[in-house]
């Protein structure tokens, strides 16, 4: 038999799966399940079982609740960007991509001082024609918006709906991306509230 408070610490505190609780205690992957269901403990989704698995350091952001002038400003540019530039159909990551570095430094902005995301997890792949330098291309965006290049991708533009004579930049469309479905589900409430409350 195991206790409810053992339980609970392995299940919740822990965040151990069911199978590696089973082995750990040396008992089966139902005998867990058996007394998760008679402890009345909630079961954690696909979704996030999935989660814990990915993130075993627990989240890799933290929302800022006291925000300044200048933050509350960011906090609106951001969403908007979000809403406007935004990949929104993606339901696992943060996407939004854009020529125009301005933009993406806003972007950028929101995330790092607002959502306050680890600066290890932020992903930046940027779409160049082969005519331009790779290399070139590399350093802008990594200074441009500090990105060690290690977290940077360059891949060959393939998309034939867009004209080379089309693309004003020679450093190439980059689409900033952060895999968390927490926050993206954060962003989305919060753009969807200031959305219906200003419309």
């Amino acid at each position: 038999m195991i206790s409810k408070k053992q339980l609970q610490q392995l299940y919740i505190d822990k965040k151990l799966s069911m199978m590696e609780i089973a082995a750990k205690l040396g008992i089966t992957h139902a005998t867990i399940y058996y007394w998760l269901k008679k402890y009345k403990i909630k079961r954690r989704s696909w979704r996030d079982s999935a989660y814990v698995q990915h993130n075993p350091d627990g989240d890799h952001f933290k929302i800022k609740k006291k925000l300044s002038e200048g933050e509350k400003g960011l906090l609106m540019c951001g969403l908007m960007l979000y809403c406007g530039e935004g990949n929104r159909s993606n339901k696992h990551s943060i996407q939004l991509a854009n020529l125009d570095h301005r933009i993406l430094k806003v972007f950028m902005g929101f995330l790092r001082k607002v959502c306050g995301i680890s600066k290890n997890k932020v992903s930046l792949y940027v779409q160049l024609y082969k005519k331009f330098n790779r290399n070139e291309a590399l350093e802008y965006w990594s200074k441009t918006l500090l990105i060690p290049k290690s977290q940077i991708g360059i891949y060959p533009h393939t998309d034939k709906r867009s004209k080379f004579a089309e693309q004003r930049s020679k450093f190439g469309i980059a689409r900033i991306q952060f895999h968390n479905y927490k926050l993206k589900d954060w962003i989305e409430r919060q753009a969807d509230y200031y959305l219906d409350k200003f419309s």
